[in-house]
C-alpha cells in the first residue's frame, strides 16, 4: 500500500510563525525545545514542548499535546488543517515531495510523512514485580534530585539521609534526557515493554509523564512496585500526585494503585494512611513506625493481603481529618474500615489529632517543631 506523501513543512519555522518561544540553546539539535502554548507553560527555563526537526512533529511532555506542523498551526490559528496547510505553503519555505518521482526528478529525496502507531486496543498489563523493581532501581540510580525538590522534602520534616535512603528523584525535564535514560536502561538489558511510564514515540523509546519528583512505592519486602509523581504544577489542590503511567500510549503500560509499606517492617502495630509520601514522612517523624499507605480512600486493592503478609496484630487508622467535613471521604473510610476489621485476629484502633492539621504527617511535624 502506497504511503501518502506531503510537502515537508519545517516545524521550527512553523513554531516561529505561531509566536512560540524557542530555547535558543537547542536550535542546532534534532530536538528543539520550546514553551508549550497549550498548557500555558510560558516563561524562562520552562520548555516542555519538543520539536523534532527530522519528522517535523511536536509533543508537549507536560500536557501531552502532539501533532505535526500543519496541525500545530491549525490549532493555534483556529482553522482547519486544509486552511492551515494552504497558508503555510504560501508563506513558508517548503520542500516538495512528489507522489511519484519522475525521471527528471530521480535525484529528489522523497520523505514519507511519519505515522505515529495507533495505541494498542488491548490494555497492556505490567510485567512482574521483580522486572519492575530492577528497571525502576536502575532508572533512579541514574537520576538526580533537583534542589527545589530536595527543599520540598526537607520542608516536610525529612532528613537529608532519609531523603537519600528513600530514593526520591526528579523527572528528567527534557525530551532528550528522557530518551538518553531509556537508551541507557535498554543497553543494560531492561525490556521496557510492560514497565509503566515507558512508551514509544515514533519508534523511539522514551519516558512519559509530567515534571515533578518521583516517589518509590514499595511492597513489604522493599521492592519498588511503581512510582508516583509529586507534580510541579497541579491543576487542582487535591490532584498533586499522579502515578507514573503510559496507559493508552504506543507500547505503553498502565499503572495500578499499589499499596506502599514504609518504616520498621518487624513491628506488630501498623498505621494506615493515604499516600506514599505522607507515610514516608509520618514514619520518619514517628521514629520509624510501620505505615501502610493506600493510593486513595477508594483504592483498597491489595490492602488486606498486605496486612496479612506483614503479620501485624494491630492496625491504627490515621486517615486525613477532612473526613470530618467531607461525607464522600468519610463513607469511603468506613467501607475501608469494615474490610480491615474482617481480618481475623486484628485489633483495630483510630488515631485522631487536632483537625487544624489535615494529615498525620502535618500533625507530627507540628509536634516536632514545638519540642
Amino acid at each position: 500500500m502506497a504511503v501518502r506523501q506531503y510537502d515537508k513543512i519545517p516545524i521550527v519555522e512553523t513554531a516561529r510563525r505561531c509566536g512560540i518561544v524557542l530555547d535558543s540553546r537547542t536550535l542546532r539539535r534534532k530536538e528543539v525545545e520550546a514553551s508549550c502554548p497549550f498548557c500555558h507553560d510560558h516563561g524562562p527555563g520552562k520548555y516542555h514542548l519538543s520539536l523534532n526537526t527530522d519528522t517535523d512533529q511536536y509533543r508537549c511532555n507536560l500536557c501531552g499535546a502532539h501533532g505535526n506542523s500543519v496541525s500545530l498551526y491549525a490549532r493555534l490559528k483556529g482553522i482547519s488543517n486544509k486552511e492551515a496547510y494552504l497558508e503555510l505553503v504560501r508563506g513558508t519555505k517548503v520542500y516538495p515531495l512528489p507522489q511519484t518521482p519522475t525521471p527528471q526528478m530521480k535525484e529528489s529525496k522523497v520523505y514519507p510523512m511519519p505515522q505515529q502507531p495507533t495505541p494498542q486496543n488491548s490494555e497492556r498489563q505490567p510485567v512482574s514485580l521483580e522486572q519492575r523493581h530492577a528497571a525502576y532501581t536502575d532508572m533512579l540510580e541514574h537520576l538526580t534530585l533537583l534542589d527545589r525538590h530536595g527543599e520540598n522534602l526537607l520542608g516536610r520534616g525529612l532528613s537529608e539521609d532519609r531523603i537519600r535512603e528513600n530514593g526520591y528523584r526528579s523527572m528528567p525535564e527534557t525530551e532528550r534526557g528522557r530518551q538518553l535514560l531509556t537508551d541507557l536502561l535498554r543497553s543494560h538489558g531492561h525490556d521496557l515493554h510492560g514497565v509503566p511510564g515507558f512508551r514509544t514515540y515514533y519508534g523511539e523509546w522514551t519516558l512519559s509523564g509530567p515534571s515533578g519528583f518521583l516517589i518509590p512505592v514499595r511492597n513489604k519486602d522493599g521492592l519498588i512496585q511503581g512510582l508516583k509523581i509529586r507534580l510541579d504544577e497541579a491543576d487542582h489542590p487535591n490532584r498533586k500526585y499522579r502515578w507514573l503511567s503510559s496507559r493508552n500510549l504506543p507500547n505503553g503500560t498502565r499503572s495500578y494503585s499499589w499499596v506502599h509499606v514504609t518504616g520498621d517492617r518487624t513491628r506488630k502495630r501498623a498505621f494506615l494512611t493515604e499516600g506514599p509520601l505522607k507515610g514516608d514522612v509520618a514514619s520518619f517523624l514517628a521514629k520509624d513506625a510501620l505505615f501502610i499507605c493506600i493510593g486513595g480512600v477508594n483504592a483498597l486493592h491489595g490492602l488486606t493481603d498486605t496486612i496479612r503478609e506483614l503479620g501485624v496484630h494491630e492496625v491504627v487508622e490515621a486517615m486525613d481529618m477532612d473526613q470530618m467535613t467531607n461525607s464522600n471521604v468519610r463513607n469511603a473510610i468506613l467501607a475501608m474500615r469494615k474490610e480491615v476489621q474482617k481480618i481475623p485476629g486484628i485489633r483495630y484502633a483510630k488515631y485522631t489529632w487536632n483537625p487544624a492539621y489535615k494529615g498525620v504527617d502535618d500533625y507530627l511535624l507540628s509536634r516536632t517543631a514545638t519540642m
